[in-house]
């Protein structure tokens, strides 16, 4: 798989959308190339995880071609990481030799939100090239060209108001978690991925964590995760047998009440040794 981090911010970015605090301003002198907007992730430049508000943005600046956009897992209804509005532009007059369809999989917040986004103005030769498909925790479900891909929504430690979801996804022998927006995960999420393991007889190649917090902790309840929580969760991942010491991970979605500074970053991936990602990070694994 390749996996490019097209935004690694949190909901208000890094500098915040409104914040004029020391980090912010220091962000903005140093320029876009240590810029972390909100959270947006391409597999295979087909699948996408999250839709925010930035992926015009992202697109601009990392040339990606979003008409490639086939799938798209939604973790969540918020903001930051469903923006359902652009998807009214898919189409019409505003855009030309879009002929395959989109599938969107998501929560139902998620399929809700995108009915409220865009029943003003969507345009019905639009939605017809757009699916929404209603996923449930701990049910697989494949999609791709020739089923190549399998997800697997996983309960997040996120929301109160819906059934936030990370994803396990996979591709032939090779697997990806991807844990963000999270919190420490439930135990049922930990006991699922235990067991798939084990059936597998393979631990998990790559894992994305959330790092909201960065050196702040964050704790059992909370609905985000600094690199302590990340530890401990690669802990018991390791106990568990989900990881293994060939399991390679990286660290994302940062707010700017942390520090998310080029020389904080680098010291975190010394100390802890996950992958620091920025805007444009691309991996392969």
């Amino acid at each position: 798989m390749k996996l490019q981090f097209l935004g690694t911010g949190a909901a208000e970015g890094a500098p915040a959308v409104f914040c004029q605090c020391d980090v912010c301003r220091e962000l903005r002198e140093r320029g876009e190339k240590e810029y972390h907007t909100r959270a947006q992730f391409l597999i295979d430049d087909a699948v996408g995880i999250d839709y925010p508000p930035d992926a015009y943005y992202h697109a601009l600046r990392f040339g990606v071609d979003l008409s490639k956009l086939r799938y798209l897992l939604v973790t969540h209804s918020h903001m930051d990481h469903f923006y359902a509005h652009d998807f009214i532009l898919r189409g019409y007059k505003y855009c030309t030799h879009i002929e395959e369809p989109l599938t969107i999989y998501g929560n139902e917040e998620v399929a809700k939100v995108f009915q409220e986004c865009t029943r003003r103005e969507m345009r019905e030769e639009v939605a017809n090239r757009i699916r929404l498909q209603v996923v449930s925790a701990f049910k697989p479900f494949v999609f791709g060209d020739n089923n190549e891909y399998q997800a697997i929504p996983l309960l997040a430690q996120h929301s109160k108001a819906e059934t936030a979801f990370v994803y396990l996804i996979e591709k032939g022998e090779t697997s990806y978690l991807h844990l963000t927006d999270t919190g420490r995960l439930p135990i049922e999420t930990l006991d699922f991925l235990e067991s798939a393991f084990k059936k597998k007889g393979k631990a998990v190649d790559f894992i994305t964590f959330d790092c909201t917090f960065l050196y702040r902790t964050a704790g059992e309840v909370s609905r985000h995760m600094g690199l302590e929580d990340n530890k401990a969760m690669q802990t018991e991942f390791l106990r568990r047998g989900i990881a293994d010491k060939h399991t390679k991970y990286a660290i994302t979605h940062y707010s700017h009440n942390n520090n998310p500074l080029l020389e904080t970053l680098k010291k975190a991936e010394e100390e802890y040794g996950y992958l620091p990602t920025f805007d444009g990070t691309t991996v392969q694994f």
